[in-house]
Parts: structure tokens; sequence; C-alpha cells
């Protein structure tokens, strides 16, 4: 029964049903804005460090991907999967992600407490991780059915521990739920129901089909998505890497045959252009800005939210959800 309802076997549309976790995004948003409150004990520390542990790939790259956002920071933020030896009571302690069963997770979290870092948890809804927390944990609770990868709950526990050292949590909480809004927006274009002419997580797909992918940006917003876009499609199985902006030219060059003709050239000829580039190398560019000069390589694609005034946390969130809702929709090519 489990494998038929996740194929899509029987009655079951297997895109509506991989969305499922997907079309969850806000609801994650606004599940740490309900538990912002609890944080409300950090008000006024000034830690040494935050130690942000990720218990998985996904959790590790939106973890970056925050931190890329917001830098420059007021305090050291280390990502990590290990917790580092010199933590100790002037640290604090968030532990991220959605794998609940791996013990150095369990330990790592245990030994912060046992050190006297301020420690919190924004793991799984069940599992070894969550029944064995210290009691002294502070505990973010997840959505009780969801059971998938959540960029925006990784994002959203970075966030909110970052802004508890000296935010009011009523205030975050407000932020949250104005970010819960726009990923809703989003979801909204998103749903598996609308095809690719008003679906630009279909569009995305469609135009990554049957090719290499590379993705980058021009600015640090943009390059902190890509870098994330990255981990979530290799995530996912659809396999593709991180460039920066700067490089993109000289990686198109190293890509593409020599002497290779594109297999999206309309004016190629076996006979005089060679053999044909079966797999074309194609390039994403993440929150391009309008107006803005972009990378000149060919086969790209430009990923952006026309929205008056967006904040770079609320475009993040809108265009990774997108990219993750483009890698559960059915490649249309297949």
């Amino acid at each position: 029964m489990e494998d038929s309802y996740y194929t899509g076997a029987g009655h079951y549309d297997r895109e509506t049903v991989r969305f499922f976790d997907v079309a969850h995004e806000g609801a994650q948003l606004r599940a740490i804005a309900q538990a912002a409150q609890r944080l409300s004990h950090l008000r006024g520390m000034q830690p040494r460090s935050v130690v942000v542990l990720g218990t998985d790939q996904i959790a590790l790259a939106a973890a970056r991907a925050l931190v890329a956002v917001r830098t420059p920071l007021e305090l050291p933020v280390l990502v990590t999967d290990a917790l580092p030896s010199y933590v100790g009571p002037l640290d604090v302690v968030l532990v991220v992600g959605d794998a609940a069963a791996r013990e150095q997770d369990a330990r790592g979290l245990a030994a912060a407490a046992g050190r006297g870092a301020e420690t919190v948890l924004a793991g799984p809804a069940r599992g070894p991780l969550l029944d064995d927390a210290p009691s002294s944990t502070t505990i973010l609770p997840a959505l009780p059915t969801a059971a998938g990868a959540s960029p925006a709950r990784t994002i959203a526990a970075v966030a909110a521990v970052l802004d508890a050292l000296t935010g009011d949590p009523d205030v975050i909480a407000g932020q949250l739920e104005v970010l819960a809004e726009e990923v809703d927006a989003e979801l909204t274009s998103l749903s598996p129901e609308r095809d690719a002419s008003v679906n630009p997580a279909r569009q995305l797909r469609a135009f990554a089909a049957d090719a290499r992918v590379l993705h980058s940006g021009t600015t640090r917003c943009g390059r902190a998505i890509a870098q994330l876009v990255a981990e979530i499609w290799s995530a996912r199985g659809l396999a593709s890497g991180f460039v920066d902006a700067e490089e993109l030219a000289l990686a198109v060059e190293f890509g593409s045959p020599s002497g290779a003709a594109r297999a999206d050239d309309i004016f190629y000829d076996p006979y005089l252009d060679g053999p044909l580039e079966l797999v074309p190398l194609k390039t994403v560019l993440w929150a391009q800005p309008a107006g803005a000069p972009g990378v000149a390589v060919p086969n790209s694609r430009a990923e952006t939210v026309e929205a008056a005034g967006l904040g770079d946390t609320a475009q993040a969130l809108r265009l990774i959800t997108r990219a993750y809702a483009a890698t559960i929709l059915d490649d249309a090519s297949v």
C-alpha cells in the first residue's frame, strides 16, 4: 500500500502525493512562529557563538543559505554536522533537520547541554533524537503530518534563534507569519493542478529536462539560493551543481565538448558542425534583479519573484520553494 501511495499507483495521483510536503512549507514557517515565545529566554544573551548542527544534507545547506543571506552577522555562526570541542556555557547550539536516528546528533545535543550551552532542537516530529533530547533543551515542535525535508523550517528556525538574542518574540512571530504568507502565495502558483503555462515550477523543470544544470547568482542572495537549490536537486535525484557567477563563463566553456554543436542549435548540420552535444549544459540564475546585467552564457534562465519591496529572506524562501516543487513534478519529456 505504501509503495503504491508514493508512486501514484492505483487511484493515487503521484504528483499530488509528492507535493504534500512541499505544500506544507508555509505551515512550517507558522509552526516556528507559534513557538517563538519558547525562545524568549535567549533575549539579552551575548553568546560567544551560535552553532547550528544539521542532521542531513538539506538542513545543512538551508542553514548555510540563511547565514549567507544575512551576512555580515553580529556574532560568529557556525554551521556543521558535528559538535565543536570548544562549545560550552557561552554558546547557543541549535540542532535542525529531518533525520531522527543518527546517534551522533543525539550525542552532540546531549554533550552541548551537558557542557552548559543553551540548546534548541528543531528536529523531526518523532524519533530517537526527539525522545532522547535533554530536559533543558528548548523544543520547536515539528508539524505532525509532514515527514519530508523542509528547507523553510530550517531557515525559519535559524532565523528565529538569531533574532531571539535581541528581538521581541512577538515581533519575530509576526515576521515569520508574513514570510509564511509569501510562501503560500508561491505555493498557489506551484500547484500540480496548474500546467506549465502558469506554473513556474513546471517551467523550471521543463527547462532542466535532459540537461546538465548549473545554478548560479550574481548577488549574495542569488548565490545563497543557488547553492541550496543545487543541494536540494541533487538530493532529490536531479544532479546539478553550483558555480559562482564569476567562474560561470569558464565552467560553461569547459563543460562544452570542443567542436561539438549544441543539441538545441536550430542551425545544426551534422556534416558541417561535427558531433552533436547530446546532453546540453544549462544554467539557472537565481534572484536576478530586474534590469541588472546578466551573465553572458548560452542556455541560461533567470528565476525571480516579481514583488515590489520584497526582502531577501522572503524572496529566497519563495524561490527555494519553487525549486523544491520542481523536484517533485513529473518531467514532461519522459
